[in-house]
């Protein structure tokens, strides 16, 4: 009996051993598969630095100081487009009047002209009439000094009185005068027929002839009105380029004005957001809708807090998941769990690649 309970005691024994090294082989190779699919894990994920935005955030502040730089900026500029625009405008009616004026300038000498022309027709016909009117009043002159020595020699013959004699010698003093009236008004004919003859010669711009008082004065506006408007249209064209520059740095600054708005730091200024520092090293599975995920030590026990919601473009520079300088981009987070944004290391896991378990979810590495 003793040897046979020893052979049992013996084979329960090996059993038990046998067991025992079952149990430890499967314990080893259960961790070492554990350790290898977290470690494929770790080399596929990406590692991204968590960080928290809140309106009373220094470097948040810095930023909305400088925003609102920007808009004092672009008022100003903005301001000068008003008064490029205000200036062009104003421009433009001077230029309208002045050509205007240099129309109504050169239709002047048309109207110079029609009505010298016209006073020129109007002096010959009144000296034409002044002619015959001379012709006729030398023929009374002639009739009545024929009357008056008729009216002597019947005074002398006493066939009339003196007074009648008297009469017929202021008849005749009479249409002498009006002969002297005639010839005068005949002289100022001839003058005004010369002087508007020079005047169509001058204006007709005949070789020699002088220019008018008149036409020179209308050169001489004409010259003044030239040069203005050519004085204008330069100022034009440049407040044209001045003003197409103002516009192109007006579009320039509301285009980096959205730039600045769509970036975290300053739509941080008016809500708190939840982002990540994606390194270029760790963009491969960060996008739109990854997983993201918190872990113990960055590495173990990881479960999913929320997802990748958007990613930010545009370069920054800022510490990696470990502490070094680096550069990359910013991503907002849309996390479930937001204590997991104190994190130092959190892990995104992106489409395409293994699940993690259901119970423990990929991990996450997040540094400040």
């Amino acid at each position: 009996m003793p040897a046979e309970m020893k052979d049992a005691a013996a084979k329960v024994g090996g059993l038990k051993a046998r067991i025992f090294a079952g149990a430890t082989l499967l314990g080893f190779v259960s961790a070492i598969g554990y350790a290898g699919h977290e470690g494929y894990r770790a080399a596929t994920d990406s590692f991204v630095a968590p960080i928290i935005l809140s309106p009373d955030n220094d470097v948040v502040l810095a930023n909305k100081a400088k925003l609102a730089e920007l808009q004092v900026e672009r008022a100003r500029i903005a301001a000068e487009a008003d008064d490029a625009e205000a200036d062009l405008a104003a421009g433009e009616t001077a230029l309208a009047r002045l050509r205007a004026l240099a129309a109504v300038a050169s239709n002047a000498l048309a109207w110079t002209k029609d009505v010298t022309a016209r006073q020129a027709a109007a002096s010959a016909l009144e000296l034409k009439a002044l002619s015959r009117k001379t012709a006729l009043l030398a023929s009374m002159a002639e009739k009545q000094e024929r009357i008056a020595r008729e009216a002597n020699n019947n005074l002398g013959a006493s066939l009339i009185s003196k007074t009648d004699l008297t009469r017929e010698e202021l008849s005749l003093n009479q249409v002498q005068l009006a002969m002297l009236d005639n010839e005068s008004a005949r002289a100022q004919g001839e003058a005004s027929i010369r002087e508007l003859s020079l005047t169509q010669r001058s204006l007709a711009r005949r070789t020699g002839t002088p220019l008018m008082p008149e036409a020179l004065g209308r050169e001489d506006q004409m010259v003044r009105i030239e040069l203005e408007i050519q004085r204008l249209e330069s100022e034009q064209r440049t407040r044209r380029v001045q003003r197409k520059l103002v516009l192109d740095k007006l579009a320039k600054m509301d285009e980096l004005d959205g730039q600045l708005r769509a970036r975290p730091l300053f739509r941080a200024t008016e809500r708190r957001m939840e982002v990540a520092f994606v390194p270029y090293t760790q963009s491969a599975g960060v996008a739109r809708g990854a997983e993201v995920y918190d872990c113990v030590w960055g590495i173990f026990r990881c479960r999913s807090v929320g997802k990748i919601a958007e990613l930010v473009p545009g370069e920054v520079v800022l510490p990696d998941p470990w502490g070094n300088p680096a550069r990359g981009q910013y991503a907002v987070l849309d996390l479930r769990e937001h204590e997991s944004a104190k994190s130092k290391v959190l892990r995104v896991r992106g489409a395409g690649l293994p699940a993690p378990p259901t119970d423990e979810p990929l991990p996450t590495i997040s540094v400040r």
